[in-house]
């Protein structure tokens, strides 16, 4: 069997087994939130521009499919796409072999197979773009002549990388890479109109995105500037560690030695591809990952952010695992034991993972009643639709006892656990969900808001507490209610042992107030 046939082979059976895992796990906290772009669509979002909230719309056939399989097929789409186009990258780097273990390598990731290729995130549409650069920078590169293909070549590149950054703005990178390659190596395109025109068609495309932040003062871009602002406060080592250790998570231990040392081996030109293209991928890879990595000795930064920047590692290490079979001549083997082990330690991941949050007995958090559950990640992804049925047969009670009014909606104070409570309680329930707060508490509810009947004089309304989330309900809310009464605890179990508890407060007869968080 060619390796071409291989990679569709494995494109195949990852997708199956990223549709399965789909099926078997509640959305997560970012995923469910991203779900609720979705429903209001915008030019931009709070915390992201648009593609994502787009691309679920369309996957769930306009919201008609509205479930997690549905929610996260963009994400396996995606998956699919990208490690097609690293496998056309490594076929033009070298050959066929390369591609193929390009392919295999990504595969093997947990940020490939599982962040950004089974759960529904910014980073799933955007590789599809940032595989597709690259693709397009290895052909433009291979050379330093400029002719007219090349010249078609950048412009297509514009625009792909305008998509991508309809996606994430980290896409910007990957036109930084190319501009530093250009500066540094090929100051002839400079000269070259096709350039220039390349940039304003990405520039074009993300034009909605700058004019809803005109429209807004600004708020996506105040945000995240404070996120990765380092002016303020000292060096912060555990931030530093907690990122680095998620990076060698994320692309797997096994996989990661192996980009070190082909990064290595790629500064010392031992690897067998040309020089422009290993300047190129080296320069479309490294600067995302320095800053992020310098910003995380200040600052909190999460780990998937440098994600899209090891595709080109990643390339260069399929390129490393050739040239070792070039020397040794192992043509019986499909592929090198460590990747065959990398994928065999993402298996046990994936498997472990699941089997934690659907049955592991009680929690992996704090014991606290108050807080019980509170660190456990594995509740983020657990019980959210079984929460729904014991919350109903509570509105029930209440409102047969004249307790609670009918049209009693629910309230919460920040954007997580609102957009769980929003889509596996108060939707199915028809209930109205209003979160109240500032606006970087409630994030995109502070628009999702705008398009809800919002709270009247007189109104009830109830707040889901979960433990592994608890806030204060009194200190937050009495200033807006004449009466809260004291929570009625819900006691949800995993595998017959207490996981964490849900609070049902409830909020009698809202006050009308001018309060900038309503």
């Amino acid at each position: 069997m060619s390796y071409k046939k291989k990679t569709l082979l494995l494109v195949v059976i990852t997708t199956l087994l990223r549709c399965i895992t789909a099926c078997c796990i509640e959305l997560g906290n970012d995923e469910v939130y991203y779900r609720m772009y979705a429903q209001h669509l915008q030019w931009n979002y709070f915390d992201h521009p648009p593609m994502l909230g787009w691309l679920i719309r369309f996957t769930t056939a306009n919201l008609f499919l509205d479930n997690e399989f549905f929610i996260r097929l963009g994400a396996i789409a995606s998956a699919a796409v990208t490690t097609w186009l690293l496998f056309l990258s490594g076929k033009k780097l070298s050959n066929d072999y390369t591609g193929f273990l390009a392919a295999v390598i990504y595969t093997a990731t947990i940020y490939g197979s599982i962040i950004a290729g089974t759960f529904i995130l910014p980073d799933s549409p955007q590789m599809v773009c940032w595989a597709a650069g690259l693709y397009l920078l290895i052909d433009i590169a291979k050379y330093t002549n400029i002719n007219r293909i090349k010249k078609k070549k950048v412009i297509f590149f514009g625009a792909i990388m305008g998509i991508g950054m309809l996606c994430k703005i980290h896409t910007s990178f990957l036109w930084l890479g190319f501009s530093l390659y250009i500066l540094l190596y090929n100051r002839q395109w400079l000269k070259q109109p096709a350039l220039y025109i390349a940039g304003i068609i990405t520039l074009l495309f993300f034009y909605p995105v700058i004019q809803w932040n005109i429209d807004n003062q600004f708020v996506t871009y105040l945000y995240h500037s404070n996120r990765v602002n380092v002016s303020e406060g000292g060096i912060d080592f555990n931030s530093f560690v907690t990122f680095s250790a998620g990076q060698l998570f994320y692309y797997n231990p096994i996989i990661f030695a192996f980009i070190i040392l082909a990064t290595i081996a790629a500064f010392k030109n031992e690897l067998p591809l040309l020089s422009s293209q290993k300047k190129l991928l080296l320069l479309c890879s490294l600067p995302l990952i320095i800053t992020a990595t310098v910003i995380s000795l200040f600052k909190n930064v999460l780990p998937h952010w440098t994600g899209p920047a090891y595709s080109g590692l990643i390339l260069l290490t399929a390129c490393y695992f050739a040239k070792q079979k070039n020397k040794t001549s192992t043509d019986k083997k499909i592929m090198p034991r460590p990747i065959l082990f990398a994928n065999a330690l993402l298996a046990v991941i994936v498997i472990t993972g699941i089997i934690l949050v659907n049955f592991f007995p009680g929690t992996l958090g704090k014991k606290d009643k108050q807080l019980y559950g509170e660190g456990d990640f594995t509740l983020d992804m657990y019980g959210w639709k079984k929460l729904a049925s014991d919350f109903s047969k509570i509105v029930e009670a209440d409102i047969k006892a004249g307790l609670m009014k009918a049209d009693a909606v629910i309230i919460s104070d920040k954007w997580f656990p609102a957009a769980h409570t929003d889509f596996y309680v108060a939707m199915p329930l028809k209930k109205n969900l209003v979160a109240i707060g500032d606006t970087n508490n409630i994030h995109q509810y502070a628009w999702i808001n705008t398009q809800r009947k919002m709270l009247t004089p007189g109104d009830d309304a109830y707040c889901i507490i979960p433990s592994n989330y608890y806030t204060d309900v009194q200190s937050t809310y009495a200033a807006y209610f004449k009466t809260i009464l004291p929570p009625q605890i819900i006691e949800q179990k995993r595998n017959g042992t207490v996981c964490r508890y849900f609070y049902i407060w409830r909020l009698q007869h809202f006050i009308t107030k001018q309060n900038p968080l309503l």
